[in-house]
């Protein structure tokens, strides 16, 4: 028996070896077979707007050496199929290129940047009813619990609203795309097979994920660590909610979006039909952390194989693992109308266009009309997404962080399953709401980066906003991951490096 069933597991390990063997042959012929997995060639930039930048003390030379840099490295090169790349200056949209596939008008699926516009949200909150950041959270979230536990059952300190805006509460919800499953505490591998199992219950609603989330013990006392965690801003807009009577997507248009001059960003699908919608495109070497969290096993090993092909295929996208439209990973829409809940940490949803006057609002805070200068964000917001609070992003502060020389590390980076690479952001600090860089000669910046505050979104949309200078950028594509390329650290990077 012994000797059969050995003889079975040559033959076996054999067959592999063979088959293994014909996919490497074959690669060429098999990307050929699979023209889905391609990577197609962009067009060529579609249009470059330029507005004196040397009036405004930047290089136009240096700028436009960036955008040929991101056109031939990227575009034209089959790695991403297009982007909207924007440089702000004191207010004034200085340069713009609509590069391969993706113009202006393009819808982009904002995704973790929506956690910046939820932040705006509980800022104005304390702003303007005199809720102190040192609130516990049970005071003004009726259905999160008072007393809150570990995974050991003992008692932690309460969850303040400062936690929730820093990523330092200590909840125990994840996702692989998020954090390596090899970093996974008991408590968060033990969510993570209720919910490929489909034991999870599924939210209603805002209030209803709350209350859900309020039930599972924390991995850490509030206050103790950073682990980047989309909980705090569902919390922070079911504060606003309580307080207001909106729902989070009703506020943001009305005190967010639309004072800003965004009349085609929401967390709803958009009505207006001039508008396209791209898909959000993967890249193969994600897609086995994407399959980790998908419910059936069928599902989760055929998409573990797609990545594998693609990747043994040389393929840099794979553009038709869902509709357009679709969430992070399940089916649903984040923005579909018929659904009571909304996403505060995931689901807003824009126009290129919109996205660059929100860099020039936050730029001062101000909208230019013909009428002149109307204030939209309070002094005390942007102060606020400006100045750090926490200490320095690095171990043993930023949870279970990997070393990194990068601003953002991308996935030639990523070393060790133990660790969590999204909570490393070396030389930087994080505010109430976004990550502020605060030694740029740690991750190879120009010392001018100094206090420029910057996130991004898991379809690769990038932006940073520097007060001091009065600069601001955006890099906006739809690539899954954003952990693929340096874009963020190029950006911003290349930008400063214009300055005169």
């Amino acid at each position: 028996m012994l000797l059969i069933n050995a003889n079975k597991g040559k033959a076996a390990l054999a067959a592999g070896v063979v088959f293994l063997t014909f996919l490497g042959v074959s690669r060429l012929s098999l990307a050929a077979a699979l023209p889905r997995f391609r990577g197609r060639p962009a067009l060529a930039s579609r249009r470059c707007e330029w507005n004196d930048p040397e009036a405004h003390g930047l290089s136009s030379s240096k700028l436009a050496e960036l955008a040929a840099d991101f056109e031939k490295r990227y575009i034209r090169a089959g790695l991403l199929k297009g982007a909207v790349v924007a440089i702000v200056k004191s207010g004034k949209v200085i340069a713009l290129w609509e590069l391969g596939n993706y113009t202006s008008n393009t819808v982009f699926k904002l995704y973790s940047i929506s956690k910046v516009f939820t932040a705006i949200a509980g800022l104005q909150l304390c702003e303007e009813l005199g809720i102190s950041l040192d609130t516990p959270i049970s005071q003004i979230v009726p259905e999160w619990p008072m007393d809150l536990c570990d995974e050991s059952g003992a008692k932690m300190p309460p969850l303040l609203l400062r936690h929730c805006l820093t990523h330092t509460g200590g909840f125990s919800k994840t996702l692989p795309t998020v954090h390596p499953v090899g970093s996974f505490r008991p408590v968060e591998l033990e969510r993570l097979r209720s919910q490929v199992c489909g034991a999870t219950k599924a939210a209603r609603n805002l209030k209803e994920a709350v209350e859900l989330e309020g039930k599972h013990p924390h991995i850490f006392a509030p206050g103790q660590h950073f682990n980047y965690c989309g909980v705090g801003s569902q919390l922070v807009a079911r504060a606003v909610e309580e307080a207001t009577g909106m729902n989070i997507a009703e506020y943001m248009d009305k005190r967010i979006f639309k004072p800003a001059g965004m009349e085609s960003t929401g967390t709803e699908g958009l009505d207006k039909a001039s508008h396209a919608e791209p898909f959000a495109d993967y890249h193969p070497w994600v897609l086995p952390a994407v399959a980790a969290a998908l419910p059936g096993r069928w599902n989760r090993m055929r998409l573990r194989l797609r990545g594998f092909l693609g990747q043994l295929c040389g393929c840099p996208l794979i553009d038709d693992i869902k509709p357009a439209g679709s969430a992070v990973v399940l089916p649903t829409k984040l923005w579909d109308r018929s659904l009571s809940l909304f996403h505060p940490d995931a689901g807003v949803i824009g126009t290129g266009s919109d996205f660059v006057k929100w860099l020039q609002v936050m730029s001062s805070g101000k909208l230019m009309g013909a009428t002149g200068a109307k204030e939209v964000f309070s002094q005390f917001v942007l102060d606020s997404l400006s100045t750090p609070t926490t200490p320095e992003l690095q171990a043993p502060f930023a949870f279970d962080a990997s070393p990194s020389r990068r601003m953002f590390p991308v996935r030639g980076d990523l070393r060790g399953g133990r660790q969590r690479p999204f909570n490393s952001f070396p030389g930087q600090r994080f505010s109430l709401g976004a990550c502020v860089v605060t030694d740029p000669g740690k991750v190879g910046l120009p010392r001018r980066a100094e206090g420029a505050w910057h996130w991004m979104g898991f379809a690769s949309t990038y932006f940073f906003v520097n007060r001091r200078e009065e600069l601001s950028a955006c890099f906006l594509t739809q690539l899954i991951s954003h952990r693929t390329y340096p874009l963020l650290d190029e950006l911003v990077k290349g930008v400063h490096e214009s300055l005169l």
